[in-house]
């Protein structure tokens, strides 16, 4: 207002004495008054352009992750259903290259020997998991099943110790990393908490093979309960997509809502 008042009392001045100049600098005053004023209101409209478009991004980007995350639900659940496929198929023979049981994880093998019970160890605690539906030079690892703590002692079990021959099929498993809080394996307390087929092989003297048996679901009273395979991947993708969905909706209206209706966000 100041500043305003001062201006015309100027031009007041100058118009008594040169009307030419008087007509010059009213426009130029006035050319520069309402070139200040578009360039005020310039630059107070632009930020609020920039935010309103960069805030646009967020409902965008999360709709984008959660089609994403539809797509890695359907190859989830696909590659589980390979993996059950692969548990169920028909056996094959242990090949004789234990190599290549690296990437025959979940396949069902045939072999051919007999038990060494004094080398027996036991690993856990585990979840029992209820039933759903040659090489004679060589010594491997086998799963035989699940037993309840009160059989842990051999004596206990002696009917279920096989002697002799037999003929048995397994699934292929391959080496275990550690979790985090998972205690590690005492070998010398005779203490296995997961598997780890190096230690486990050294410490027996065996080749590092893991096979998990298969059997009846319904063996009898103080056997080991076969069919312990279980099919473990990691699959959140739902709560993934959700999350995703919800926020990329959430954050659409609050967008649509400040800034095309011009509404208060609350």
């Amino acid at each position: 207002m100041f500043s305003a008042l001062k201006l015309c009392r100027n031009v007041a001045v100058i118009t008594s004495r040169t009307p030419r100049t008087f007509t010059l600098n009213v426009f130029r005053q006035t050319s520069l008054r309402n070139h200040s004023i578009k360039v005020k209101g310039y630059k107070n409209k632009e930020p609020g352009e920039v935010i309103k478009w960069v805030l646009l991004m967020i409902p965008v980007t999360s709709f984008g992750l959660g089609c994403w995350q539809v797509y890695r639900l359907q190859w989830k659940l696909e590659l589980i259903d390979i993996l059950h496929a692969k548990t169920n198929a028909n056996p094959i023979d242990m090949p004789q290259d234990f190599k290549e049981l690296e990437t025959m994880e979940y396949r069902p093998v045939k072999v051919h020997g007999e038990f060494l019970h004094d080398k027996e160890i036991l690993i856990g605690p585990r979840a029992f998991i209820e039933n759903q539906s040659a090489l004679p030079s060589e010594v491997i690892l086998v799963n035989r099943g699940w037993i309840p703590q009160g059989l842990r002692p051999k004596e206990k079990r002696q009917e279920s110790m096989v002697k002799g021959d037999v003929e048995l099929t397994g699934v292929v498993r391959l080496t275990e990393s550690r979790s985090q809080f998972m205690p590690k394996n005492i070998p010398e307390k005779g203490t296995w908490f997961y598997r780890d087929l190096d230690q486990m092989s050294s410490y027996l003297g065996c080749s590092p093979v893991w096979l998990d048996a298969r059997g009846i679901p319904d063996p009898p009273e103080g056997w080991p309960i076969p069919n312990q395979t279980r099919v473990t991947l990691r699959n959140e993708h739902l709560s993934y997509l959700t999350t995703w969905f919800l926020l990329s909706g959430f954050t659409g209206l609050m967008w649509h809502r400040y800034f095309i209706r011009k509404l208060p966000l609350l």
